[in-house]
């Protein structure tokens, strides 16, 4: 059905979700029943007010936590409809109106590419990139959500691998008029795999410039953030002369 793309995609992140959440709520149970079995004598001293002002303190907390976290389970046996599990960073229309797209084109069989960040586990992984004619999906953005960036507001994808002042890392960056986008890949190596296979559909403009090294993303990146316009001018430098 054209409509269970987005609440399939929703159900595997729920599901995810709802494990981590069991785990978490048994290790803290197995903990808390660790402290009070083996040291609660030790550390409280229950004649004391103070103690018992501190306890009903803590006692609240973790009340106020554990029902936090099973309102967050609870949340988690629906799947999102109509979009309520998308980003959309351009803010270019509603996400009712992008799921609309979105679930039509996937159940039309019009997924041009699709392919896992961490290239150690197989392509059904939940960190994916997928691609149909509207949509570039960066899929488990952040858990639940999906990252949809329009393809036509698309100027040009790259891989890039650390940053400065910060760790190794690699990313796929994504640039648009608007704003540049990014998500973290394995290794730079599956970076530069998505981004090439990417360039399939989504053109490499800046391919022949001669000065492109593995430097490259970071040099435009730079421009980008400091002088828009002259990012933009080399742009459509860079198109007019593409393929030529």
């Amino acid at each position: 059905m054209a409509t269970n793309f987005l609440e399939k995609e929703s159900i595997a992140a729920n599901k995810k979700l709802r494990r981590l959440l069991l785990i978490f709520i048994a290790i803290f149970i197995a903990a808390l029943a660790v402290i009070y079995f083996g040291a609660g004598d030790e550390l409280f001293d229950f004649s004391d007010e103070r103690t018992k002002l501190i306890a009903a303190v803590l006692l609240g907390g973790i009340g106020i936590m554990l029902v936090s976290t099973l309102l967050t389970l609870i949340h988690t046996m629906r799947p999102a409809k109509n979009g309520k599990n998308l980003l959309l960073p351009l803010a270019e229309t509603t996400p009712e109106k992008a799921a609309e797209i979105i679930n039509r084109e996937v159940a039309e069989g019009k997924i041009l590419y699709e392919g896992t960040r961490d290239y150690h586990t197989p392509i059904k992984h939940d960190t994916r990139v997928l691609l149909t004619p509207s949509y570039l999906l960066l899929i488990g953005y952040s858990m639940e959500k999906i990252k949809a960036i329009p393809c036509d507001r698309i100027l040009w994808i790259g891989a890039q691998t650390g940053y400065k002042g910060g760790p190794y890392y690699a990313r796929l960056i994504i640039f648009t008029r608007e704003k540049m986008l990014d998500c973290d890949v394995n290794d730079i190596g599956q970076a530069k795999r998505i981004a090439g296979d990417l360039y399939r559909y989504i053109p490499n403009v800046f391919h022949d410039l001669e000065w492109q090294d593995d430097n490259f993303p970071h040099m435009l990146e730079k421009l980008y953030r400091e002088d828009r316009d002259r990012f933009l001018a080399l742009y459509e430098e860079a198109t007019t002369g593409f393929g030529a």
